[in-house]
């Protein structure tokens, strides 16, 4: 198992709701996908999985309303 910082921000498309919902968490994890798999379940598939050159893994998606990213660190 790995351990990761995870930040997540949830932007609402809502008037009013100019800036993220921002939170932070420390897991340890075998595979990043179960965690967003865990949260999100059906809706994992449409999830964008990026690696980015930082080593980051982030996770990004947006049904039209609520727009979900995750950012992975590893500890």
């Amino acid at each position: 198992m790995k351990e990761y910082e995870i930040v997540a921000k949830f932007y609402n498309a809502c008037g009013g709701a100019a800036r993220p919902q921002t939170f932070f968490e420390e897991a340890e994890l075998e595979n990043t996908d179960d965690y967003v798999r865990m949260k999100h379940g059906k809706d994992f598939p449409l999830f964008l999985k990026e690696i980015l050159p930082s080593g980051q893994t982030l996770y990004r998606y947006d049904n039209g309303s609520v727009t979900y990213c995750y950012e992975f660190t590893e500890l």
